[in-house]
């Protein structure tokens, strides 16, 4: 159980950081209308997608959609971005545009951290990222009987937690620390910081903060440049 969740999500975390400038991109144009291109070649599509902090609905073959109602209802202006009473929605602001500043993995639902306007995903994890792409955050959730485990094994190891998330810590980065205890407004959450210490090969600084209870494994990630990033402040305000 702690072996495969921990390898997924630090792994995914590590190709993430090692590929950071796949986050940046830039604005195309043709006949056709604007597009949005990242670095890796490929391009938003399929719905609402943040931009340097403002919110743009594209279409399925990836065209932005400009001076229009989107099919979800809401107004976009003559550049593509979201607008409400000719206001432009910037993120941090208000979230009228169904819920996009927040981002959901398992049972976890994170609000999208101001400067963090853009993300990626894959099975297990959702990744945000700065605009200059030095700093991410990895998000995780697990269903404990998804992991196998049996209703007396989730009982035995909630018990457990603080033991089991220190174990699996020090197997998945070969680090041996304890962790500490955080009581946050969303809950109790075991704290780790390497600081500058390598992790499963993550660049700059890296700090986890992990939850296990009888019915879900948390972890949230905080990995790159975090000098001036409030992490404890992120995780006390921003989860759902």
């Amino acid at each position: 159980m702690k072996k495969t969740f921990m390898t997924a999500i630090l792994a995914g975390l590590m190709a993430v950081s090692m590929s950071m400038t796949a986050f940046a991109g830039q604005w195309q144009q043709d006949a056709k209308g604007w597009w949005y291109q990242n670095d890796d070649g490929t391009y938003l599509k399929d719905g609402w997608k943040w931009v340097d902090g403002k919110c743009y609905y594209f279409t399925s073959d990836g065209y932005c959609l400009t001076g229009t109602q989107t099919p979800d209802g809401y107004t976009v202006d003559a550049s593509g971005a979201w607008i409400v009473d000719g206001v432009v929605q910037t993120q941090g602001g208000e979230a009228a545009a169904a819920g996009q500043n927040t981002v959901t993995v398992g049972s976890l639902t994170f609000a999208i951290p101001e400067g963090f306007p853009e993300y990626s995903e894959d099975e297990s994890c959702i990744y945000l990222a700065n605009s200059d792409s030095t700093t991410i955050i990895g998000l995780a959730s697990e269903s404990t009987a998804n992991l196998g485990l049996g209703a007396e094994d989730q009982k035995l190891v909630a018990l457990l937690a603080d033991v089991v998330l220190d174990e699996a810590m020090k197997d998945q980065t070969g680090i041996d620390m304890t962790g500490t205890n955080l009581q946050l407004a969303n809950g109790t959450w075991r704290f780790y910081d390497y600081g500058s210490t390598p992790v499963m090969g993550i660049p700059g600084q890296t700090q986890v903060y992990a939850s296990l209870s009888e019915s879900d494994l948390h972890m949230i990630i905080f990995a790159g440049a975090l000098s001036g990033v409030d992490t404890a402040s992120i995780m006390q305000n921003n989860l759902r």
